[in-house]
């Protein structure tokens, strides 16, 4: 019987490596954060969110997307921003409200069944500059609230900076998700 030579099995490419070393690192994310180990979870979230922008920049740069990238990706991406706002909430519900982390989940699981139905239906649903920019501020609040609970949490003004960015979050989650669902209606209206 022949032995499958992962090394050369396209799905273990680099940027996919990355993809499935971010999903260990959101692990690790969660144990720390669950404990308020604040700086390692800080560091943890920081190191996944950098391999996040790597592995889609190997990705194009080297021709490397995949079927199983173009999955784990986005899957990844979802499961640590998801996770890092609900567990966040325990910390400070003050600056973390339970609505606006729903708000975000709920935009996650309707955006991933918009593109899963477009999809079934042989249309390409792929990334749009709107939910690159979703991305980029859901993680950029997650990192300003863990820095600030790990080395700033003496500041008030970092809270309110908080408050700001969590309604910037939830308002630019809510636009890349009406997008989404233009982007898709005619796929969704057809039948």
């Amino acid at each position: 019987m022949a032995s499958f030579d992962y090394t050369k099995s396209t799905a273990f490419n680099l940027p996919n490596r990355l993809t499935l070393m971010r999903f260990l690192l959101a692990i690790v994310f969660f144990v720390f954060l669950s404990y308020s180990y604040y700086t390692i979870a800080f560091g943890a979230f920081v190191l996944a969110w950098l391999t996040d922008w790597l592995d889609g920049y190997v990705a194009r740069k080297k021709g490397l997307l995949t079927d199983f990238g173009r999955i784990a990706d986005p899957f990844v991406d979802k499961i640590i921003v998801c996770g890092g706002f609900i567990i966040l909430i325990q910390h400070d519900n003050n600056i973390i409200p339970a609505w606006m982390v729903v708000v975000i989940v709920a935009r996650e699981f309707l955006v991933n069944s918009i593109r899963s139905y477009s999809e079934s239906k042989g249309i390409e649903f792929g990334a749009t500059m709107w939910g690159k920019a979703k991305m980029f501020v859901q993680s950029f609040t997650i990192s300003l609230t863990l820095m600030s609970f790990a080395f700033l949490s003496h500041l008030v003004v970092m809270k309110q900076w908080i408050v700001v960015m969590m309604w910037a979050t939830v308002i630019i989650t809510v636009v890349s998700g009406i997008k989404y669902m233009v982007k898709a209606g005619p796929a969704i209206l057809a039948k």
